[in-house]
């Protein structure tokens, strides 16, 4: 897993509430999400998957990419997108999945209703599990996201620690990796 911003890896026993979307109990992540109840996580339409990769899992607590090496692999019981999501414009890409059973890792902090966790021109960390490094080295690894971090939440930290981080928004798309493209994140909406 990795944080954009300060172009670092995340150690391990940190950013917990990160969880990995995966078709099977120990497969790939293909995309990220957050936990934000025990039997809730918040991640883009994008990472629904489709009919030959579906999100019937995700991990939590985990460092890997893969495997049941740690953490918790919990069933998708129920996926449902934004109402208003709009795959032309890309508005409104924000899904929620239900788990079959609660986890036991600390959700994420959700932003206050009035907007006041987010101040334009804010440092903010983007987690996720896109790529870290490139074999040739040509792509700007730490200053974008990349394939993988879809879904994955933007953050807010307000301490030295994880449990008063708040996840302020979502990836919802980039484009070659911070080698002059932008990538697009999406806010959390409203109840």
């Amino acid at each position: 897993m990795k944080i954009i911003s300060i172009a670092a890896i995340a150690f391990c026993g940190t950013k917990k509430y990160t969880t990995g979307i995966r078709s099977t109990i120990d497969g790939n992540n293909f995309c990220g999400g957050s936990l934000i109840s025990p039997t809730h996580v918040l991640t883009t339409t994008a990472c629904l998957g489709s009919s030959t990769k579906p999100a019937n899992w995700v991990s939590v607590g985990t460092h890997y990419l893969d495997g049941t090496q740690d953490g918790e692999q919990i069933k998708v019981v129920s996926a449902q997108n934004h109402t208003g999501y709009n795959s032309t414009r890309g508005s409104y890409d924000v899904a929620l999945l239900t788990l079959e059973k609660p986890s036991k890792f600390k959700p994420v902090q959700l932003p206050a209703a009035d907007d006041s966790d987010v101040i334009p021109g804010m440092r903010s960390k983007l987690v996720g599990w896109g790529y870290t490094s490139y074999p040739n080295g040509s792509k700007l690894i730490g200053k974008d996201s990349c394939d993988g971090d879809t879904g994955g939440p933007v953050i807010k930290e307000r301490g030295s620690g994880d449990d008063d981080d708040i996840v302020i928004g979502l990836v919802s798309w980039g484009s070659e990796c911070g080698a002059g493209y932008s990538t697009e994140f999406h806010a959390c909406p409203k109840p």
